[in-house]
């Protein structure tokens, strides 16, 4: 039982982080100096996690599911190209989606040139965030709401929609490490424990979701909702990891006890495919498009030694919490 507290307690957490993270461009001004700092640091803890704790960890929990027969490699190998897929296929699906709304709403005749937003729900653009490369030490102001625009709902929930699928495989991967933490170290009933693996997963987490929220926020402010309906489509996506990381315990719970184990492993491996497809995919901040107007070489630097610390920290974190499960 205290395992399945410790996942709703770190589920919880994290949907409330996420959530009030994105309520600040509601009412802060926001650096775009510190939100590119922050995205970058992001993609370092999701490659790191990615490459130094989840998918050894999937590979470790596949092969001792499996110790009479032969090692494991062609689960393993399927395992990451599918979930490296199923981010892809999302992201296509969302943007081409999104492309098709832009193409039509433009032969519309416009009320005004302010009312125009030229919006692109490419997944990609979104979690690098306009001008999140930019070095300069710009601010992006709360943006003053007037009038709902008639298209606002319509141009929103793509958005979201994207997002809530990419929590969702999110909520997969804390869930499907916090049962891999809970069947290697029993814990005191009653009590909340955490361990090595589920501890590495829930920090990258969180530290990916505040650019993601503050980004979706943003965008979705930049068509017009109103300050109550970015509140509920924030909402939405912020509960999506959450439930989804109880629902993934709960499920691979019951599999595990007819499979030897065998499924959480495949889910550490698919989660693994998915940090790595956002890293390196949706989230290129240090190599995407011209450099920016006042985008310095010091710029650069900081975001690539945030992005090498990025990747160290979770292994660090793992060793010292004492999740080695090697010699």
């Amino acid at each position: 039982m205290s395992g399945f507290v410790s996942v709703i307690f770190m589920a919880t957490l994290l949907g409330a982080a996420s959530f009030g993270t994105g309520l600040l461009p509601l009412s802060v001004a926001f650096s775009k100096t510190s939100q590119s700092s922050l995205s970058a640091l992001g993609i370092g803890l999701l490659l790191g996690a990615a490459l130094g704790v989840v998918i050894p960890e999937g590979i470790e929990t596949l092969a001792l599911s499996r110790q009479t027969e032969p090692f494991p490699t062609s689960t393993i190998a399927l395992a990451l190209i599918t979930g490296f897929t199923f981010m892809l296929v999302i992201e296509r699906q969302i943007s081409h989606h999104s492309h098709t709304y832009t193409a039509a709403s433009q032969q519309q005749p416009e009320p005004s040139e302010e009312s125009t937003v030229e919006f692109d729900v490419e997944l990609g653009d979104l979690e690098r965030t306009e001008g999140v490369a930019s070095g300069e030490p710009s601010r992006i102001p709360p943006r003053p709401y007037t009038e709902e625009a008639p298209d606002a709902h319509e141009r929103a929930y793509p958005l979201t929609l994207g997002l809530v699928v990419h929590a969702l495989a999110d909520g997969l991967a804390l869930g499907s490490a916090a049962l891999s933490d809970a069947g290697q170290e029993p814990a005191t009933s009653g009590s909340i424990e955490f361990s090595g693996l589920s501890v590495v997963v829930f920090i990258a987490l969180v530290v990916h979701k505040a650019p993601t929220a503050l980004a979706l926020t943003t965008s979705l402010l930049s068509t017009s909702l109103s300050p109550s309906q970015c509140k509920k489509h924030l909402a939405i996506f912020s509960a999506a990891t959450p439930v989804s990381t109880v629902l993934s315990y709960v499920l691979l719970s019951f599999f595990r006890a007819d499979s030897q184990g065998r499924w959480p492993g495949v889910a550490l491996l698919f989660s693994g495919g998915t940090f790595l497809y956002v890293a390196t995919v949706l989230q290129p901040s240090l190599t995407h498009g011209r450099p920016a107007t006042g985008e310095d070489g010091s710029s650069k630097g900081r975001q690539l030694l945030l992005t090498i610390a990025g990747m160290f920290a979770p292994y660090c974190v793992a060793a010292i919490l004492g999740d080695d499960h090697g010699d």
